[in-house]
């Protein structure tokens, strides 16, 4: 069989609707879109250059960006191509074919109305009915920033370069003055003197610029050149690499992500609060139940939580060289009628008559208990006896243990719910690192791809065919 001979008049006329099926995702963005009012929502118009000529509506310009995202195209020039070839692009915005200066433009200047419409979804969502609003899971993961490591710098890495540039130095001018000695143009080696002389006024630049920048390391800490809110941060991997950390709260019953933010934070430790609150926020709810791994172990936050109605599901996480010897101070148990812990055999350790001041806390002690325990080398070798201190936030370190421990089998849940988002758009959708710089460039560049993850999740669950029943209907 051959196909046709493309400079084949035809006589049939060419629609680019007949080229679209009924069940083609496109239909479906362009559904969801029209449903979420995107010229209410605060979109500035598209300028272009021409003058005269009409500006892109903000509801093309976010239909082209919802289909770009939903199928992993994501820089600007790359759209701007799909805009030229591709029929689904032509169909959606009606051949409109914005450059990719206004394409980025478009996400630059309107931060605050893609957080808009990413809550407008979630609205939609919710009169749907696929939305639960009393438990979320929070997450966070790393992705590589617009920052390469030669435009990191640190005091360790400018001393390393100023080192290597110094031996390097040294070898050239030591090839120089053989040279000199033997009165040879082309001294041993593989460089004439012409060639040794231009690679050390080379050096001597480059260690000139680490000068400047060695100062102001001294001044500043480490800098990032390229995107200085970005941080070196550890990976899984057991490496490291300058990233932003993307935080998330997934909702329970069709794992749609409720809430995302950003922060140049390395570890989760001070992140409950702030990522499940902006979830309850974006739920309308009283109350909200958030489940988070030790990561996000920290009493301080579990007491900004407990302000907001927000009870936390988190592991008691083991830490320090407690949990080599096997008890750690989630191993003793607080009884607030006697106002004592119980250790793991059973002994009570309380405070003395007398307490002494102790800034992080009151301490808890039993030396004679400890000096007859038979298992005083698991607990307290290098000591007389194990002290457990109390801080003025375990007691909601208390309550979310014990929180946690009722709800054993919905933390069981956590994993299925909130890592699998990130999974999905690492992968199925290219977002492994960022291509804009700035926290709140690379948070509106996150919320743009999570929500193309969330109609890829409604697409899944009622099909373009479903959609335009209630959408439409």
């Amino acid at each position: 069989m051959q196909g046709e001979d493309r400079n084949q008049l035809s006589i049939e006329p060419l629609s680019f609707d007949d080229l679209i099926s009924e069940e083609n995702p496109v239909r479906a963005i362009e559904l969801i879109v029209e449903s979420m009012k995107i010229n209410t929502l605060g979109f500035a118009y598209s300028e272009t250059k021409d003058t005269g000529r009409k500006p892109y509506s903000p509801e093309d310009m976010f239909k082209l960006y919802a289909y770009s995202y939903y199928n992993g195209i994501r820089s600007s020039r790359k759209i701007e191509r799909e805009c030229h070839r591709n029929i689904e692009v032509m169909w959606l915005i009606g051949g409109l074919k914005p450059d990719h200066k206004t394409t980025a433009n478009f996400r630059k200047d309107n931060k605050n109305a893609i957080k808009a419409a990413f809550r407008q979804f979630s609205l939609i969502c919710a009169e749907l009915g696929l939305i639960s609003k009393e438990v979320v899971a929070v997450d966070g993961s790393k992705f590589r920033a617009c920052n390469g490591r030669m435009r990191y710098h640190s005091k360790g890495k400018i001393a390393e370069k100023l080192q290597h540039y110094s031996e390097a130095a040294e070898k050239y001018m030591n090839l120089l003055e053989q040279s000199d000695r033997k009165e040879n143009e082309n001294p041993p080696g593989s460089f004439s003197r012409k060639e040794l002389k231009e690679k050390l006024d080379k050096i001597q630049k480059r260690v000139t610029e680490l000068e400047a920048i060695q100062e102001q390391v001294e001044s500043e800490g480490t800098i990032y050149l390229t995107d200085p809110e970005a941080r070196l941060m550890r990976s899984h991997n057991g490496g490291g690499d300058i990233s932003h950390n993307v935080q998330t709260a997934v909702e329970a019953k069709n794992h749609f992500v409720v809430a995302v933010d950003v922060t140049s934070e390395a570890v989760d430790y001070a992140q409950l609060y702030n990522i499940a609150s902006q979830a309850k926020a974006e739920l309308g709810v009283e109350k909200l139940t958030a489940i988070a791994d030790k990561g996000y172990y920290s009493g301080e936050q579990f007491a900004q939580c407990h302000e907001e109605n927000i009870h936390p599901i988190a592991p008691h996480p083991n830490k320090g060289g407690s949990q080599e010897r096997g008890y750690t101070k989630g191993h003793f148990t607080y009884e607030a009628e006697t106002d004592a812990y119980r250790c793991p055999h059973g002994q009570m350790l309380t405070q003395p008559i007398q307490k002494r001041v102790n800034r992080k806390g009151d301490r808890y002690y039993n030396p004679t208990a400890c000096a007859n325990c038979p298992a005083k080398g698991k607990c307290s070798p290098s000591a007389p006896y194990r002290t457990i201190v109390r801080g003025e936030y375990d007691r909601y370190s208390d309550e979310v243990d014990a929180f946690t421990k009722a709800n054993a089998k919905l933390f069981a849940e956590r994993k299925s719910l909130c890592e699998h988002p990130f999974g999905t758009v690492k992968r199925a959708l290219g977002f492994s690192y960022f291509l804009t710089r700035g926290t709140e460039n690379v948070r509106t560049e996150s919320l743009l791809h999570f929500l193309a993850y969330n109609m890829k999740r409604l697409v899944n669950i009622m099909g373009t065919a479903g959609l335009q029943v209630v959408l439409q209907g």
